[in-house]
């Protein structure tokens, strides 16, 4: 979707400055007006070649940034797997709870936590947490971070987004994460570092 957003600005982009000129190839007025029909229509054959041509180009530097974002994202995925991550919460855009301008789709009830389940018992060693407190008026959001129902930390969140590093050093099942003030607080992306618990069946896994 966000790649046919790109080709989509990049079409009009290219016809906003094909537009610009009042004449094919940029020809003055005067120059245009001294061309013959035949010629006229040889200069727009000639424009249309050139505009398809960079938007070629523009199509081919789209794909191969969007393979390198895709090769800097497998190559970190290995870095964390070898690391030790064993789950990660990838939303398509990101969780919003706590205050009252977050909502449930299809639901007016406020939430002030979520949980995220490992779906397997797991020793976790720490977590990375990607979030901010940047919705809404009030910019004082305070996370609580629990391992199951055991308190692990509080993290007074910044307005600007960025990752936290909370330290866990238990056997857990679920992370929660809690508003601990009437604030809105955005989650974009959670890792869970660790390993699995013996005769639990527990793999990396992307959870949404």
């Amino acid at each position: 979707m966000k790649s046919f957003f790109c080709l989509f600005c990049l079409f009009l982009m290219f016809s906003h400055l094909t537009a610009c000129s009042s004449h094919p190839l940029s020809m003055p007025d005067e120059e245009w007006a001294a061309l013959t029909p035949h010629q006229k229509m040889e200069a727009r054959e000639k424009q249309a070649t050139i505009d398809l041509e960079r938007q070629k180009l523009a199509v081919e530097r789209e794909e191969k940034y969007l393979e390198h974002k895709k090769q800097q994202r497998k190559q970190v995925l290995e870095q964390d797997i070898a690391k030790g991550l064993i789950a990660e919460f990838h939303p398509e855009n990101y969780v919003c709870f706590g205050g009252d301008k977050c909502r449930r789709r299809n639901d007016e009830e406020k939430r002030n936590e979520i949980v995220i389940s490992l779906r397997a018992l797991a020793n976790i060693d720490y977590i990375q947490i990607y979030a901010d407190d940047r919705y809404g008026s009030k910019h004082d959001g305070v996370l609580g971070v629990n391992a199951d129902h055991y308190r692990v930390e509080i993290i007074d969140l910044s307005k600007r987004t960025k990752w936290y590093k909370v330290f866990v050093g238990r056997i857990a099942r679920n992370i929660v994460l809690k508003a601990e003030t009437d604030d809105e607080i955005r989650l974009f992306r959670l890792k869970v570092f660790g390993s699995k618990v013996p005769n639990e069946q527990l793999q990396y896994q992307v959870i949404e």
